[in-house]
C-alpha cells in the first residue's frame, strides 16, 4: 500500500450529497486529512485518485490535487530523513500550514482560563497546581509529543524525591492524564502517541502503583448509634455542624459542597432533587421526618442551609468561601468524635462511608447500593464496599 494517496472517502457523505476528498496517510495505520474538496462517486476516478472528466473544472481541480500530493511527499521525505518518529499530528500541522506548536505549559494556562470562565474553579486549581509543579520539574518549552514514558517516570521520581506522598503523586498524574486526553481531543497530540498505559498497551506509563489501597473510614454501627444521642446541649457551639452531618448521613452521604448549594427549588413533592456537582448525576431522595426537622430549622429564603447566604458572587471567591466552611465543618466533626471517644476522627466524607456501611451490614443487594450511591458502574460500587465486607469477614475469622 502506498504511503500517500488521494481518495474519495465514501464512509462519509456531506450535506450536498457528495463524498469528501481526502489525503490518505499510511504509516503503520491509515489516517486521513481533509483537502476541502468533494465529489460524487460518478465524478471520481478511483484508480488514478483524481476527478474524472464528468466533473466540472476537473483539470483545474486535479492540478490542485497534484500540488497537494507533491507537498505531502516532500514533507514525508523530510520526516523520514530526520530520523524522528512519525507523528500524524506534526505531519498534519505542517501539511495544513499550521505548525505553530502549543507547549504543555501554554495549554495548561489555556485550560486554567477556560475553566475559570466555565466557573469550574476546583478543576482550574488542579491545573494550576500541576503547572506549578511541572515548571519546577522541567522549565522551558516542551510539547505534548515530548511526553513519553521517560518523561513521566522522571516526573514521578522528582515528586517522590521532594517528599510528596504517593497519593499526591497519583493526583498529579491523574490530572496530567486528563490534560493529555484533552490535548488529543483538540488534535494537539496524535492518539498513537498516548503516553499512558491502557488495556491495549500496558507498556506505557502507569501510575496505578501510586494509589494507596482504598481505606474508607465509616463509623462502626455501635458508634453510629451513640452519635444519635450526642449531648448537644452541653456543646451548643457544635449544633450547626452536628445537624449538618446528620443531614448528610440521612441524604445518602450527601457531599458537603452539594449541601451548601441546596435551595428551596430542590424540594419537590416531599423529595430532595439535586444534581451532584462532582458527577453531574441527578439524585432524588425521599425527605425523612428527621431531615424535615433539620430543614425547617435552617431554611432561608433561598438556601436550605445558611452557608452561602453571605458568600461573594465571584466564582473563585465563592469557591474559597465553601472551602473555608468545609474546614470549619471538619474541625467541628473532629471535636465531636473526640468528645464521643470514637476510634477515628470524623470528616464530611464519614457520612457517605457510614451510609454505605449501614447498607452493607444490612445485606442490601449491591445493585441497590449502586443506585443509592449513584455509581454508573457496578464495579465502582463493589470496590467501594469491599473494605466493609472484608471487616465483617475478619470478625468471622476471629471466632475460630
Amino acid at each position: 500500500m502506498s504511503a500517500l494517496k488521494i481518495i474519495l472517502y465514501k464512509n462519509k457523505k456531506l450535506s450536498n450529497g457528495e463524498n469528501p476528498v481526502r489525503l490518505r496517510v499510511y504509516f503503520g495505520k491509515e489516517r486521513y486529512i481533509s483537502l476541502g474538496m468533494s465529489a460524487k462517486p460518478t465524478e471520481w476516478n478511483e484508480k488514478q485518485g483524481r476527478f474524472s472528466a464528468k466533473c466540472s473544472n476537473y483539470e483545474a481541480k486535479n492540478a490542485i490535487l497534484r500540488n497537494h500530493l507533491a507537498r505531502a511527499e516532500q514533507l514525508l521525505s523530510e520526516i523520514i530523513e530526520s530520523g524522528k518518529p512519525f507523528s500524524i499530528h506534526d505531519f498534519k500541522s505542517k501539511f495544513q500550514g499550521n505548525d505553530k506548536k502549543i507547549t504543555v505549559l501554554g495549554f495548561l494556562d489555556q485550560r486554567v482560563t477556560e475553566l475559570i470562565h466555565e466557573k469550574s474553579i476546583g478543576n482550574s486549581n488542579k491545573y494550576k497546581q500541576l503547572r506549578s509543579i511541572l515548571q519546577q520539574y522541567k522549565s522551558g518549552e516542551y510539547l505534548f509529543s515530548d511526553i513519553d514514558y521517560t518523561f513521566l517516570k522522571g516526573f514521578e521520581s522528582f515528586l517522590l524525591a521532594r517528599g510528596s506522598k504517593k497519593s499526591n503523586v497519583h493526583f498529579y498524574m491523574r490530572t496530567f492524564r486528563a490534560l493529555v486526553n484533552e490535548a488529543i481531543r483538540r488534535e494537539l497530540l496524535d492518539a498513537e502517541e498516548y503516553p499512558f498505559a491502557t488495556q491495549f498497551n500496558k507498556n506505557k506509563y502507569s501510575f496505578a502503583h501510586l494509589k494507596n489501597d482504598y481505606d474508607p473510614k465509616p463509623l462502626p454501627m455501635d458508634e453510629l448509634e451513640r452519635l444519635k444521642v450526642f449531648p448537644i446541649h452541653q456543646h451548643p457551639h457544635l449544633q450547626h455542624s452536628y445537624d449538618a452531618f446528620i443531614f448528610l448521613l440521612r441524604a445518602r452521604g450527601l457531599n458537603f459542597v452539594d449541601l451548601c448549594n441546596l435551595t428551596v427549588e430542590n424540594l419537590v413533592a416531599g423529595r430532595l432533587n439535586y444534581i451532584r456537582q462532582k458527577t453531574g448525576k441527578l439524585y432524588s431522595i425521599k425527605i425523612t421526618p428527621e431531615m424535615w426537622e433539620i430543614i425547617n430549622k435552617y431554611q432561608g429564603e433561598l438556601y436550605l442551609f445558611p452557608i452561602l447566604d453571605d458568600a461573594p458572587t465571584k466564582a473563585s471567591a465563592r469557591y474559597w468561601h465553601v472551602r473555608k466552611a468545609l474546614r470549619l465543618f471538619n474541625k467541628d466533626l473532629k471535636e465531636i468524635s473526640t468528645i464521643m471517644g470514637f476510634k477515628k476522627k470524623m470528616t464530611s466524607y464519614t457520612a457517605r462511608y457510614s451510609y454505605t456501611n449501614v447498607l452493607v451490614q444490612n445485606n442490601v443487594p449491591v445493585p441497590l447500593i449502586q443506585q443509592a450511591l449513584g455509581h454508573a458502574n457496578i464495579a465502582t460500587t463493589q470496590h467501594y464496599i469491599k473494605k466493609f465486607a472484608n471487616e465483617e469477614v475478619d470478625k468471622v475469622d476471629d471466632l475460630i
